[in-house]
């Protein structure tokens, strides 16, 4: 009995049995208490019958024994004595013990191998001083018989309704724990294949159904971690090829300089210093990469903590790093939530959605004209609609065939010939799809250029976290 369905089956008999022990003890004690007052009441019945009969014998003379009624109290086992001073006078039926003390009152005597019930009465008469008694008796064997049968019918109908019972709780505990084996065949299913997506059924009763939304709880919590490992696993994975891709061009660059100023150096000066240059550059292209690639990293691997962010004071921040990073250039701004009571509040991660700003109005600066404009739009969708980040400049633009690739790692325009490590946008698309926006990119009517729009959607509820990896944005 090691599974649940006999334990509940062994319980729900220990039960019962406890209950039908209990009641049959009380229905035979009550049956037996019942027929024994029948037979009290009929003896003192009998006696009050026969004072009369007796009180005249004893003062008009002794009669003989009626022999028909001596008949009768033996069919019946039934016995009647009348005594004077403890000697009996006169006894019909079944014969007591001579010496027989029968006190006043009902008494059971055991008599002869059985039970007899006694009841005694004196005689009412001034003259015998209470001396004489009057002793009806009769057996108690049928009595004792039918409580034998009784006691053997209610074990016999205890043992059956026990095993009925016991059948009919082994077959229902089957139907009870049905969905338990659903929740266990789920589970082992879940094991075997490792499918962290699957859930559980959550049916049956009240506490298979919590347990079913607990597992499936843990269900969700697994799922996330390994979800965040597996990112983290590919983001580590991409970083490594994309570090041994993009860096051994520039870093071989960097040797072959160096070599050169090693082995010459007796050469001119003004050649040794563009070399060094050269170096440098090259350096500086390094540690550009180096950080790019660690910023998409780590974009893909960790997940974080949404907040509420103002757009305006992003954007702001991210124009005024712009304007010292490139002074030449003409920036155009109109930013609603720079302005007092006009800030555009998102759920997001604020560095996330800094490092998309900055990316994109850094990208517009460098692809622009040298000295050229560029603008900076940040708004509502109409009134109280979703924020609207746009990014225009008066460069080349972008070709209708490159719209989409040059959001991909390390990818550029084909008439793109600037400086950049080609992982800006890529990280812009990056965070657009984290933070459940969509980009496009397509001609400024003002400008020219390229004209980089960035919608965020309507946004009732924050999620608590975002661990996806960032999805190809939409319309890119």
């Amino acid at each position: 009995m090691r599974n649940l369905r006999g334990r509940l089956t062994l319980l729900v008999l220990a039960v019962l049995t406890g209950i039908l022990a209990v009641a049959g003890v009380l229905v035979t004690r009550d049956v037996g208490r019942s027929e024994r007052r029948v037979i009290d009441d009929r003896l003192r019945r009998t006696a009050d019958l026969s004072l009369a009969s007796a009180q005249s014998a004893l003062q008009e003379g002794l009669p003989g024994v009626d022999k028909r009624l001596d008949a009768v109290l033996r069919a019946t086992g039934s016995s009647l004595r009348l005594s004077l001073a403890g000697k009996p006078l006169v006894q019909s039926g079944a014969s007591l013990p001579k010496d027989l003390q029968v006190p006043l009152g009902f008494s059971t005597r055991h008599i002869d191998g059985r039970d007899v019930r006694l009841y005694a009465t004196s005689l009412r008469s001034a003259d015998l001083g209470g001396l004489a008694r009057l002793v009806v008796g009769s057996s108690l064997r049928q009595v004792e018989h039918r409580q034998t049968a009784l006691r053997r019918k209610m074990l016999g109908l205890g043992a059956l309704m026990l095993l009925v019972s016991g059948l009919g709780v082994f077959f229902a505990a089957d139907a009870i724990l049905r969905p338990l084996k659903r929740l266990r065949g789920a589970t082992a299913r879940i094991g075997g294949d490792g499918d962290l997506h699957e859930r559980v059924p959550v049916d049956g009763p009240l506490e298979l159904r919590g347990l079913a939304g607990d597992f499936n709880d843990m269900l969700v919590r697994l799922e996330r971690s390994a979800d965040e490992r597996a990112a983290a696993l590919a983001a580590t994975r991409r970083f490594a090829a994309d570090a041994g891709h993009e860096l051994r061009t520039p870093l071989t660059s960097v040797q072959a300089s160096l070599s050169i100023i090693a082995r010459h150096p007796g050469m001119d000066p003004a050649q040794r210093t563009q070399l060094a240059e050269d170096a440098l550059a090259d350096q500086r292209r390094l540690v550009h990469l180096l950080d790019g690639l660690q910023a998409l990293a780590r974009g893909d691997a960790n997940p974080v903590e949404h907040a509420s962010v103002d757009l305006g004071e992003v954007v702001d921040a991210a124009l005024q790093a712009a304007r010292t990073r490139h002074p030449d250039v003409t920036w155009e701004a109109d930013v609603a939530g720079a302005e007092p009571g006009g800030a555009l509040v998102v759920r997001g991660w604020d560095p996330g959605l800094r490092l998309l700003a900055d990316n994109l109005i850094g990208n517009a600066a460098r692809h622009g004209r040298p000295g050229g404009t560029v603008r900076v739009t940040l708004g509502p969708d109409g009134p109280g609609g979703a924020p609207v980040l746009t990014v225009e400049d008066d460069g080349d633009g972008v070709a209708p065939e490159d719209r989409e690739r040059i959001f991909e790692p390390f990818a550029r325009a084909a008439a793109t010939d600037g400086p950049g490590s080609g992982l800006g946008l890529a990280l812009v698309a990056q965070q657009v799809g984290h933070h459940g926006a969509a980009i496009t990119v397509d001609t400024s009517p003002a400008l020219g250029g390229a004209r980089f729009t960035v919608r965020w959607a309507p946004q009732r509820t924050a999620p608590s976290n975002v661990t996806a990896k960032a999805a190809k944005p939409s319309g890119v």
